[in-house]
């Protein structure tokens, strides 16, 4: 008991203590931020939990499911195992595993995403998991196995064997196992914490649960305090959060240490929502309803996060959950929407009065003296601020005198000269007041233009623009007079003058808004150099003497003869070509920054050009007329229309940012690519050739957003140059089958020294027919086909040419025949008819008239015999081949000439020709001779009635010829010796290879057939 009043009264002088540091230490600290809603794909406002695996892509889950951030949008993910897709549309559980992959508890187990492949596993299983009503929690992984919270049984342990253990205290789990049924518990995972050795769980509204991982042993802290809202940790402290405020305990001893009050912390009256998480450079950020704060380990108020506008980050509703990723980025779940935060203050500072509605910065000035920057709004406030940007005055200083404030320039300890479109004024920091200035030898006109500046030759003397001159003025103990103009009558020959520059030769360089620039040296000699700009807002000198001049067409570069070097255009980078003013980015001169309307361009010396705008931290994208200035340490002021921004340009480069770059988005072929279904393997993928038009979105995932990074992008194969971009989505490629390699390099646009580099190999596989194997089976089947053809037409050729010989030998063999046919049958028909003339010649006289006419008659039939049979054997000699149908015409005409001498004898013809048989000479001779004969023995011996003659073929190499009759018929016998006819028919057919069938019998009719098949 005495110990807690020790402990109550130690909490109370520390209380008391940290209301006196909170004053003085709290401070600002501005992030971008960007908000993540129902715009880009948030499917839920009910979040509960979040993490960031190896790639720098951050998944969240919703009451609806499982989304993944790729910097553009949120993607729903449906986790695809081998062929099976796992559907989730209920809140899950993160935990980042021992390898670095994440594990995700569902309802059914636990599954593992690895970053790497892209790939899912499951790696535990619960039985019975549709009695169950939420996810299963994973809280640590260990060699023994993974610890989790499981619904109505508390903490257990699944090993590797995916066996489950209970390792916990029974007594203890039925208390910590009924927060799953909590609100709170639902909506985060806020009330359980882990470290190397120990596991605490909230186990009441006071209590909390210490389990050591290693041994399993368990014991209760109990905190007398008010209700516990969450937990956080490292490896020696226990930081506890409650109603109150935030204390920690130390682990070693437990002893109850130093506590920050909610009541101290501005704008928050009543604690009701509450996250708490140790930051990457240890740090607790701290969320209180709707604000976020950066807290030392030591509970040490330290400031408040916000956005680099310094509005709220939240103006409605209240943060559930704070979450730093490995990238330096602040995930705040809300009960509306995601906010992403990049925990990395902006280089640039906002400065400007609180409660100032003025904030169109028209004139600066910094005081390196005193440390103070002066400036001087639209409207004539005049402000203060120390070397931090902080005010030092309440409120600014308002003169009504006071318009159009064109320059500041220091005239003595505590005052300074401002400079109006009409008259000059004595600014008193000190005692707050302006006081108009009496001017010695005052010119008719002291009226200057928008545009004019001024410049401080040395410690008395100032050179100030006017509309027709630059005046020498001598500045003494708050005392001006002005000694005399520098730019004769011939000289400006009536021309006004926007703004000069004076330079280390002691050369004047004066605009004009004629469209000219007017350069005088030491000596008073002159020259006119042109300008196709007419309007010159800004002149300044670099360290080569070279005049920059910024216009309303881009930077002009002049060397010292006046001569142009160089023009720097939109063209050439720049955000805008209304250039509003210059400074030198380092004490030598080597590069400008040029504010514009649309942001700021730094210029380097080598001509690279590197943009800022209000996303990175600028008061606003427009700036105002040579509102700038800059300290003796380095630091510029630029004045714009919401205030000024500072920074130091070497800050710009010092930031490191780990960052991956991904393909985000990827089409094939104007559909959607599954990149969760195992396909991509690590940095390369694999399409067939009909799926090779292909539509990317790239993303560096790392401290800034996407569009906050510069890419330069190649495909390797198909393009050699570079493509350049912070806007690379909708990247397209059409691409032939073969291996590419998409080559991606990007740096951030604010800190252009990082430079990130990736490689995906693409493989376009080509069709089937173009693959090695396909070309060697096609050569080899074409080499056997080209064979084939080869020898065929080969043996072809030679059966053509054996043909031909044989079909030549046949013709010397018909010829030879046909001679041997006319000398032995016609030659003896003619010898017959000779000796029977010779005998009539010389004939007995005992013969009669009768007798000659018998003998005259035999001589003329066997003359006619001789022409038929000299004209048939002609015929056949004319030509090479018979076809079928041409000896069908012959045997017919044949047949009807028998039948004239014969017309008692009727003859019917049957014709059925559907092939072209072709003949041999000699073939076609016999088969028509055997044909001649039998035709002849009908209507010569059978004493027929009819005769039949039948001629079929059903292709070009069967033909079938037969001769019926319905004659007396005669008795068939093996050999036909002695009847020549029917012998020549025999002897025909065989030298024609023909089959020869003779069937006849008695008064039964004869039928002879000649066919081949």
């Amino acid at each position: 008991m005495l110990q807690l009043k020790c402990i109550s009264l130690l909490l109370l002088f520390t209380g008391l203590e940290l209301h006196a540091q909170y004053k003085n230490e709290t401070g600002a600290k501005r992030c971008p931020v960007t908000t993540i809603n129902y715009e880009q794909g948030l499917v839920s406002n009910s979040i509960n939990g979040v993490i960031t695996d190896g790639q720098g892509l951050t998944w969240v889950s919703t009451s609806n499911g499982i989304q993944r951030y790729n910097g553009y949008t949120l993607q729903l993910v449906n986790p695809v195992i081998g062929n099976d897709t796992i559907h989730i549309n209920y809140p899950v559980f993160f935990l980042k595993g021992k390898t670095g992959s994440i594990l995700i508890g569902y309802k059914k187990g636990i599954l593992e995403y690895d970053a790497e492949n892209n790939s899912f596993r499951k790696i535990i299983s619960i039985a019975d998991s549709d009695r169950i009503s939420y996810s299963l929690m994973p809280l640590k992984e260990t060699v023994e196995g993974i610890w989790c919270f499981e619904q109505n049984k508390g903490v257990v342990i699944f090993h590797n064997r995916n066996e489950k253990f209970d390792s916990t205290p029974t007594v203890e789990n039925h208390n910590v196992s009924g927060l799953i049924d909590g609100e709170e518990y639902n909506i985060s995972r806020k009330l359980v914490v882990i470290n190397n050795n120990f596991l605490f769980v909230r186990a009441s509204i006071n209590t909390i649960l210490q389990i050591n991982t290693v041994t399993h042993q368990s014991s209760i802290i109990n905190y007398p305090e008010s209700k516990i809202l969450g937990l956080e940790c490292d490896d020696q402290k226990l930081f506890v959060a409650s109603y109150d405020g935030i204390s920690y305990i130390n682990i070693a001893d437990r002893i109850l240490s130093k506590k920050i009050l909610f009541k101290l912390v501005p704008n928050v009256a009543q604690v009701s929502r509450f996250s708490i998480q140790l930051s990457s450079d240890h740090h607790l950020l701290v969320s209180v309803e709707r604000q976020l704060y950066e807290i030392d380990i030591s509970c040490s108020c330290k400031r408040e996060i916000i956005s680099l506008t310094r509005e709220p980050l939240l103006n409605s509703g209240y943060i559930q959950i704070v979450y730093e990723d490995p990238f330096q980025r602040i995930w705040l779940l809300t009960n509306e929407d995601i906010k992403r935060i990049q925990n990395a203050e902006t280089p640039f500072g906002y400065i400007f009065y609180p409660n100032q509605k003025d904030r169109f910065e028209k004139a600066l000035y910094y005081d390196n003296e005193n440390g103070n920057l002066v400036a001087c709004t639209y409207s004539g406030s005049a402000e203060l601020y120390d070397s931090a940007g902080n005010t030092l005055w309440n409120s600014p200083l308002k003169d009504k005198r006071i318009i159009n404030p064109l320059n500041i320039e220091k005239i003595s300890k505590d005052h300074y000269l401002l400079i109006t479109g009409q008259d000059w004024y004595d600014l008193n920091s000190k005692e707050k007041k302006f006081t108009k200035v009496n001017i010695r030898n005052r010119p008719d006109t002291l009226n200057s233009s928008y545009y004019n500046n001024v410049q401080r030759i040395d410690d008395s003397i100032i050179l100030i623009g006017t509309k027709t001159d630059v005046l020498r003025v001598l500045v003494k103990k708050d005392k001006f007079e002005i000694i005399a103009g520098t730019i004769s009558k011939s000289a400006i020959n009536n021309r006004m003058i926007s703004c000069f520059v004076y330079t280390s030769d002691k050369s004047l360089w004066a605009a004009t808004l004629s469209g000219s620039i007017i350069k005088i040296d030491s000596t008073g000699k002159f020259i006119n150099v042109p300008i196709a700009q007419k309007l010159i807002r800004v002149m300044v000198e670099d360290d080569k003497h070279r005049i920059w001049a910024g216009t309303d067409n881009g930077i002009y570069v002049y060397n010292t003869a006046g001569q142009l070097t160089n023009h720097f255009t939109r063209n050439s980078g720049l955000l805008s070509e209304i250039i509003y003013s210059l400074e030198p980015a380092d004490k030598n001169r080597k590069g400008f920054f040029a504010s514009t309307h649309f942001g700021l361009s730094y210029i380097s010396d080598e001509g690279k050009i590197i943009n800022y705008t209000r996303e990175m931290g600028l008061q606003e994208n427009e700036f105002n007329t040579l509102a700038s200035t800059k300290s003796s340490s380095g630091k510029l002021f630029f004045g714009g229309v919401n205030g000024i921004t500072a920074f130091y340009p070497s800050y710009l480069s010092v930031k490191r940012d780990s960052s991956e770059i991904n393909i985000t988005r990827f089409m094939v072929n104007d559909s959607l690519y599954n990149l969760f279904g195992g396909a991509w393997e690590k940095d390369s993928i694999r399409l067939p050739y009909n799926r090779s038009r292909l539509q990317f979105d790239i993303a560096a995932s790392g401290l800034l957003n996407p569009n906050e990074y510069v890419y330069n992008y190649r495909m390797r194969g198909s393009e050699t140059n570079w493509q350049t971009t912070n806007q690379p989505t909708n990247i397209r490629y059409s691409l032939q089958p073969g291996t590419y390699t998409l080559e991606i390099n990007c740096s951030p646009i604010l800190f252009s020294t990082n430079t990130l580099v990736k490689k995906i190999a693409i493989i376009i596989d080509p069709p089937w027919w173009e693959t090695w194997w396909a070309i060697v089976s096609s050569t080899l089947i074409s080499i056997l086909i080209i064979f084939g053809i080869s020898y065929y037409i080969i043996r072809e050729r030679y059966r053509m040419k054996l043909r031909k010989l044989e079909i030549s030998q046949q013709l010397v063999n018909e010829r030879e025949r046909i001679s041997r046919e006319l000398h032995d049958n016609i030659g003896s028909q003619l010898s017959y008819i000779s000796s029977n003339i010779d005998w009539l010649v010389d004939m007995p006289e005992s013969f009669n008239k009768e007798d000659e006419k018998k003998r005259l008659s035999v001589v003329n039939d066997t003359a006619k015999n001789l022409v038929d049979d000299l004209r048939e054997t002609i015929w056949a000699m004319k030509k090479e081949s018979i076809n079928l149908d041409e000896l069908a015409d012959k045997l017919k005409s044949f047949l009807q000439s028998q039948f004239i001498l014969h017309p008692q004898v009727e003859t019917v013809i049957h014709e059925n020709i559907q092939g072209k048989y072709k003949f041999s000479p000699t073939e076609a001779l016999n088969v028509f001779r055997i044909c001649q004969e039998a035709i002849s023995n009908s209507f010569r011996h059978s004493q027929a009635e009819k005769i039949f003659l039948t001629i079929q073929s059903e292709n070009d190499k069967v033909y079938s010829i037969t001769i019926e009759d319905n004659g007396k018929g005669f008795v068939r016998q093996q050999q036909y010796n002695g009847h020549y006819g029917l012998e020549n028919m025999t002897n025909r057919a065989r030298e024609s290879g023909a089959k020869l069938v003779i069937d006849s019998a008695p008064l039964k009719g004869t039928k002879i057939s000649v066919s081949k098949s």
